[in-house]
């Protein structure tokens, strides 16, 4: 009778142990999982740049879509032949399409790239990040005006407070949008930018960072024609069916394109 009970008492044990198990792996499962799928690329109201921390970069565009004018199905179908296009030429998954909506006549398309080296061939626009080091070695100078966050504020820097610091990182664009990095925001440089979160920098042609902050409804919405590098409707007369651009040479009348890199160190 007792070396039944005992009996019973190890497979309890042994049962305890493999349910604890199980649940460390669920545990870390959801971890991997869930936890890289945590930012919504959806909630923003204009273009968005968001770079991941394992060299992946997402980015959200959003153009006004005038759904009585315009087929949606066409556009779903000329941005599947794109993203079909580039990784037959690039290698599978260099490219991938998240999601696509149409809806109250603004269209938001949301695309993954392997790394910063996809997204800047696919949109003719610079993007690096990397270590300052690599910065370095990649041939950015860092000449630029440059302020320290403290807290909500900005305050004037220079580069040598960071250059040197090896637990920083720096994400450098030359494109007006707005950028979300991986961690927190510690310097940026000032021309044209208009405002800088813990997280993110929004970058606006003319706008200087310490001596002024833009409000970021009225000008990084798409309440303003045009205001977010969407295409009006003369350029979707002139361009058929496309309304994202894709490699195209940059066009001097896009507010989207920028003739300054923008800096952008966190750690």
């Amino acid at each position: 009778m007792q070396e039944t009970n005992q009996k019973n008492k190890n497979k309890l044990i042994i049962t305890g142990c493999i349910g604890v198990i199980l649940l460390i792996v669920i545990i870390v499962i959801g971890i991997f999982v869930f936890g890289s799928c945590g930012i919504d690329y959806t909630e923003t109201d204009t273009n968005t740049v968001f770079v991941l921390e394992d060299g992946r970069v997402v980015s959200t565009d959003v153009e006004k879509f005038d759904q009585k004018t315009y087929d949606s199905e066409k556009l779903k179908t000329y941005l599947a032949s794109v993203v079909d296009t580039y990784n037959k030429e690039n290698g599978e998954d260099s490219l991938k399409q998240k999601t696509l909506t149409v809806e109250e006549n603004v269209a938001m398309l949301v695309l993954e790239y392997a790394d910063t080296k996809v997204y800047k061939e696919v949109n003719n626009v610079e993007l690096f990040a990397g270590t300052i080091q690599e910065a370095k070695d990649a041939g950015y100078k860092f000449e630029e005006t440059f302020a320290k966050m403290k807290g909500d504020k900005a305050v004037a820097a220079s580069a040598e407070e960071f250059m040197s610091g090896e637990e920083y990182k720096v994400v450098i664009i030359k494109s007006n949008t707005k950028v979300v990095v991986p961690g927190d925001i510690c310097f940026v440089s000032t021309q044209n930018v208009a405002k800088v979160g813990e997280d993110y920098v929004l970058i606006k042609d003319g706008a200087e960072l310490i001596s002024e902050e833009i409000d970021v409804n009225t000008e990084f919405g798409t309440e303003a024609e045009g205001s977010d590098g969407s295409i009006t409707d003369d350029e979707m007369a002139n361009t058929g069916d496309i309304i994202f651009d894709f490699g195209d040479e940059p066009n001097e009348e896009s507010s989207q394109y920028s003739e300054v890199l923008t800096y952008i160190i966190y750690k």
